[in-house]
C-alpha cells in the first residue's frame, strides 16, 4: 500500500506541476510611450536675399529699393512722367530652410491704392524651392497707366508672396 501511495503521491505531484508550470508559461509584455513634435518657425527660413535688379524704361526716373535680407522688401519710384514709364524690380527669393522645400503660391497685388495712375503686376520664376539653398526670382512691375496729370499722383502698393513648408 505503501508502494501504491508513493506512486500516487508522484503522479499528483507531477499533475501539479505540469498544471503550475502550465499556468506561469506565458506572459505578456507591453510598452507604452507618447511623443511631441512642436512648430518651429526657425526651420523655415525662406527670405529675400542678394542684390535687386531695376529695369527702367526712362532714365530720368529713379529708385530706391531693399529688402535687408528678410522677408520684407520695399521700393520707392519717383520721375515718371509720362504714360507707360516702367519699372521692373527683380528680387531673388531663397529658401534656406536646413530640410523642407518651399512652395510659393502666386504672388498677388494686395493693395494698389491708384490704380488709375498706375498698374502693378507681379511674378515668380518658380514656385518650388529645394531646401538648403534653392532661389527663384520675384518681378514686380509698376507703369504709368494715365497722362497727363494735373498734381502729382502716387500710390502705395503692397505685394504678398506666400511660401510654404513642404517635407515630402
Amino acid at each position: 500500500m505503501k508502494k501504491r501511495t508513493g506512486i500516487l503521491g508522484v503522479l499528483i505531484a507531477v499533475l501539479a506541476l505540469g498544471i503550475g508550470y502550465a499556468a506561469v508559461s506565458a506572459v505578456t509584455l507591453t510598452i507604452t510611450g507618447s511623443g511631441k513634435i512642436s512648430p518651429d518657425q526657425n526651420n523655415f527660413d525662406v527670405h529675400y536675399t542678394g542684390n535687386i535688379t531695376v529695369t527702367k524704361s526712362n532714365n530720368d526716373i529713379t529708385t530706391t529699393q531693399s529688402h535687408n535680407d528678410a522677408q520684407e522688401g520695399t521700393f520707392n519710384i519717383e520721375g515718371m512722367t509720362q504714360k507707360g514709364d516702367t519699372v521692373t524690380f527683380t528680387y531673388t527669393v531663397i529658401n534656406d530652410s536646413e530640410d523642407l522645400k518651399a512652395t510659393l503660391a502666386a504672388p498677388t497685388v494686395k493693395t494698389n491704392s491708384n490704380s488709375t495712375y498706375f498698374t502693378v503686376e507681379t511674378a515668380t520664376a518658380d514656385n518650388t524651392l529645394t531646401a538648403n539653398g534653392g532661389t527663384t526670382t520675384q518681378t514686380v512691375t509698376v507703369t504709368a497707366a494715365k497722362t497727363p496729370v494735373e498734381d502729382d499722383e502716387t500710390t502705395s502698393v503692397t505685394i504678398e508672396l506666400v511660401a510654404s513648408p513642404d517635407n515630402s
